[in-house]
This record gives structure tokens, sequence and C-alpha cells, in this order.
């Protein structure tokens, strides 16, 4: 077995280590101060027994170049991205992230309603600029007072082509294990597993959704999802948009602009849902 080396928190000249925050197969995340700017960031470092794969350092640089020149709202910001060693710096975002807050207890219809239409916005974004993001998921949702921030573009990769089983166990949409047919139904797939996940604390495919197994491939156009707890008692047209989220077909899913139009109605009327200031898991 080969002995992974320990973090040394070797930042690039400018950024102190405060915290290691992960240690993944490829990359270092430090809590770390930016000197330049004089505040908190993050910086995600590429591990240095990876830094002679190609594929893993133009990923990497992909992260940082579409962190630091996509910015919405919804959005997590990137402050810079260096080539030597590939380094992505972003911001520090407060709050805590989706899974974290529903583990405590699920999301209330209105708040999951907010949360789908500032995902929706933000997608929508991606899409406009031909990017999609390949890994919705609660870990990947950062909450702050009504603000939901969409993190982590280590999967983005355009419409068509992608690497087989690209994803996250129990999210990734079935498209994404033979890595064919990616468009922006495959984050409408995700946004639906995100608020069925958030309001019912439940996966429609079971944990096992994967798709990842040739044996088990044939047999995913024969399977029906598991009806999530809790959700019977929602209006039938959003049980409706979300169970079509999740359709296995990606042509019968809906567009962003269908899903937000069965949300919006059920947001707080005291707050546009794409700068929303309502109190969504506020002090949970």
């Amino acid at each position: 077995m080969t002995r992974r080396r320990t973090p040394t928190g070797d930042l690039p000249a400018g950024y102190r280590p405060l915290a290691l925050l992960a240690d993944g197969r490829r990359l270092e995340t430090w809590d770390a101060w930016d000197e330049a700017r004089g505040t908190r960031c993050v910086v995600k470092l590429l591990r240095a027994d990876r830094r002679d794969d190609p594929r893993v350092r133009q990923a990497v640089l992909l992260e940082g170049h579409l962190a630091t020149t996509l910015a919405h709202p919804h959005l997590v910001r990137g402050y810079d991205v260096l080539d030597d060693p590939p380094t992505v710096v972003l911001e520090t975002l407060r709050g805590a992230t989706l899974s974290a807050l529903v583990d405590e207890e699920p999301l209330g219809l209105a708040d999951a309603a907010e949360l789908g239409c500032q995902l929706a916005s933000v997608l929508g974004y991606l899409h406009r600029h031909d990017w999609l993001h390949l890994d919705l998921k609660p870990d990947n949702v950062v909450v702050d007072h009504g603000k939901a921030v969409l993190i982590d573009l280590s999967l983005a990769g355009r419409p068509g082509a992608g690497r087989p089983g690209a994803g996250t166990r129990g999210y990734l949409a079935p498209e994404q294990a033979t890595g064919r047919g990616l468009s922006p139904a495959t984050d409408v797939w995700g946004l639906g597993m995100v608020l069925i996940d958030a309001l019912a604390r439940t996966a429609p495919y079971g944990d096992e959704a994967t798709w990842d197994s040739r044996r088990r491939w044939p047999l995913v156009h024969r399977r029906r999802p598991v009806a999530p707890d809790g959700l019977d008692a929602l209006p039938p047209e959003v049980r409706d948009v979300l169970a079509a989220c999740v359709s296995i077909d990606p042509a019968a899913r809906p567009l962003l602009t269908q899903v937000r139009a069965a949300l919006e109605p059920l947001c707080s009327p005291a707050a546009p849902v794409d700068d929303v200031r309502t109190p969504l898991a506020a002090g949970r």
C-alpha cells in the first residue's frame, strides 16, 4: 500500500495556513489568511503526489478559472488561481452546509422553495455560459441567513460527453454513469435530488443509486423511484415537478424555468427569490 504524504501546509507565497479543512485524494483544502487582501480565505492546493497528472492539473486550473471569471450571488467567488503549484483561492463563506442543516431537521416548504429558486437561478446562469455543475448535493450548498451559495466546481464540464461515473454516490444522474448525454437536464436531476433530500431526508432511488456498475446499468431504465416519506403533503404541482426532476429519462425532466414557476408562489413575499433575506434555516 502506498503511504500518503502528510499535508504540510506549504501554501503559495502570500497565503498563511490556519487549519486543514480537508485532505482529499487530489487536493488539500486549507483555511488560510490572505496577506494581500487582509482576510481569511479557502485555499485548494493540488497534492504534491498528483502534480504530474496532467488531467488532474487541468481540472484544478479549470475550477479556478470558472470561480474567478463567473460571478453570481449564489455562486462561490474565486479570488485567484495559480499555475505552480495548481491552486485555487476562494472566499470564506459563513453559515453551514445544507447537509448539516438538514441533519438537524428537514426544511419547511417555504424555505425549500426559496432554496430551489436560488439554486435554479445560479444553475441557469451556469447553463447560459455553457457549463454544467454536475455535482449538486447538500454538501455543496452553503446557507447563511436565507442565502444559499453553490460551491465546488471541481466536476464542472461542458454538455455532451464526460468522464463515466464522475459525480457523488447517491446523487449523480443515470447519464453520468456512462458519461454520455450530459446536459442541463443533468443538473435538474441534481436540483431535484437536493430538494427532496432537504424536504424528506431521503434518496428517491435509495442509497445505492450510483448507476456505476455495468451489470446494474441495464436495470436502470426499469427502476422506479422509492416514494420519499414526507412528500405526500406537498402541493400536487410541487410533488409532480420534483418527481419529474428525478425522471430516469432526461427528456422528461422539466426546464429550470418550469421548476421555478412551481416553486415561486410558495416563496416568502417579503423578498425576491434571487436576493432572499428571510430566515432560511437561520439559527439552526
